[in-house]
């Protein structure tokens, strides 16, 4: 299989994409910094705020469950997917190409 160029995918596919896609809604927002319920261990509560993320800097964190990294480690954890095929299937969601890396 293929590698793939995570920086190329870092760059072109933003958190706010990401978020979107999940169906992510902010309790609170603060310039880049949003809060709200935690996606990856599904909170309900409509004004939690234990998720907080950055879009400028697009790491995540959840005080609450600890899960923490960037957007692609978000769509992992999110899919229970390890994170090549993560990145496989978020660039197929939102109708990117993978950015493959061929060397051979």
């Amino acid at each position: 299989m293929p590698g793939i160029d995570f920086d190329k995918l870092r760059a072109d596919i933003t958190m706010e994409q990401v978020l979107k896609q999940l169906g992510f809604e902010p309790s609170s927002r603060s310039g880049l910094q949003w809060h709200g319920p935690c996606p990856v261990h599904r909170s309900t509560s409509t004004t939690s705020r234990t998720f907080s993320v950055n879009l400028g800097t697009r790491r995540y964190c959840c005080h609450k469950c600890h899960s923490k990294g960037n957007h692609l480690e978000l769509w992992a954890a999110i899919t229970g997917l390890p994170v090549h095929p993560a990145a496989v299937d978020l660039c197929r969601t939102l109708g990117h190409d993978v950015p493959w890396i061929h060397r051979w």
